[in-house]
């Protein structure tokens, strides 16, 4: 399995985003001739009909009897012809995907009848040299809308993870809510769209009146799912008490102490003196208010992960309690140190920003010369 990515590696395509029947499809006849509702009758195809891959008496007796119909009725309808009509446009849409996004997989994956196969040998040789894989969920045995398993295993076919899927389709419950639920995202496709209510936030879900607009809409969505790379942005504080003592803290998962304070959040209007403020009441429930910046620079693979982050360190002045609370979930342990031991404590770049402090500068670039032990 390959590295966890977030953006959008492959668009999944159910049949009726690509094609029609010519007259009522297999569901809406079946529909039609019960006396059922049609979320039931929906219900007993994906658990009865879809994953089988052969249209048995024993598959026609059991539809027959929770469909309440005639075992003749339901045969018939089975047997009915219902040619496939492939979207005019779709070959072209699906070759302009191909085209502006190399590494792109495309995929179709579709609740698909045993009586219906026809329609999944069309959609092979008529789309087939622009799909990488087909799956049916008669030859799969996994149905969309019972599960999360249709969308783990088209992933896991691939080598991703499921939310690098996008799935496309018609069917509210089959093609949107089914890949949300299973960590897909999903892209209706339905002319009344803009009347059916939004099911999740814009980077899992969107939607689209006709097959070409929802394609237009994955060209703008791909690059979205991509986000860029920011650079990590610290902002910690310098305590001191009375004494002069600095106010030191470690997590529960590091072996060496740090000022308190946290990361910035990445998007909105937060300062990274707010930042300072907000971190070390998370922490410590102490209120502060950020005085002189004391040091602003950047540090070279300081974290475990390896990764580069800014710093800003501030002096912090306390206002009301001076007697930190922490949260343990944030600070295993926290000390008040003279510099001199807090030279010891700290993590090696922490005390390297304290040394330059001391000695009078207040900026810089920390680059680390040795790997961690």
């Amino acid at each position: 399995m390959s590295a966890r990515h977030h953006g959008i590696r492959l668009v999944s395509f159910s049949i009726g985003a690509l094609a029609a029947t010519s007259g009522p499809t297999l569901p809406a006849a079946l529909a039609a001739a019960s006396p059922h509702d049609e979320a039931t009758v929906a219900d007993v195809l994906r658990r009865t009909l879809y994953p089988r891959a052969r249209t048995t008496p024993h598959l026609v007796a059991q539809l027959a009897e929770e469909l309440a119909l005639p075992e003749r009725k339901v045969r018939c309808l089975l047997h009915s012809p219902r040619p496939l009509l492939l979207a005019p446009t779709a070959r072209a849409l699906l070759a302009g995907l191909r085209d502006a996004h190399p590494e792109l997989r495309l995929a179709v994956s579709s609740n698909l009848a045993a009586a219906d196969t026809g329609h999944a040998d069309l959609i092979r040789a008529e789309l087939g040299p622009l799909l990488d894989t087909t799956h049916f969920s008669h030859r799969t045995g996994h149905v969309t809308g019972t599960g999360p398993q249709a969308f783990e295993t088209l992933a896991h076919h691939h080598g991703i993870h499921v939310d690098n899927v996008v799935h496309i389709g018609p069917d509210e419950q089959e093609d949107s809510h089914a890949p949300l639920l299973a960590g897909a995202r999903a892209l209706l496709v339905h002319p009344d769209h803009q009347r059916i209510p939004r099911v999740a936030a814009a980077d899992r879900y969107r939607a689209a009146a006709d097959l070409s607009r929802a394609v237009t809409e994955i060209h703008r969505w791909i690059p979205e799912s991509h986000p860029r790379p920011t650079l990590p942005v610290r902002a910690s504080g310098m305590i001191r008490d009375a004494a002069g003592r600095v106010l030191l803290v470690r997590g529960p998962d590091d072996e060496q102490f740090s000022f308190p304070g946290g990361r910035c959040h990445p998007y909105g209007r937060e300062t990274p003196p707010e930042a300072m403020t907000r971190e070390v009441h998370e922490e410590l429930r102490l209120t502060t208010t950020a005085g002189k910046l004391l040091w602003a620079g950047t540090s070279h693979a300081e974290s475990s992960t390896g990764e580069n982050k800014v710093h800003f360190l501030f002096e912090a002045h306390l206002t009301g309690t001076t007697t930190p609370d922490p949260d343990p979930t944030e600070v295993a342990e926290h000390r008040w140190a003279s510099n001199n031991d807090a030279l010891h404590l700290l993590h090696p770049a922490e005390a390297d920003r304290l040394t330059h402090i001391t000695g009078g500068k207040h900026h810089g670039w920390q680059r680390r010369s040795h790997p961690r032990r």
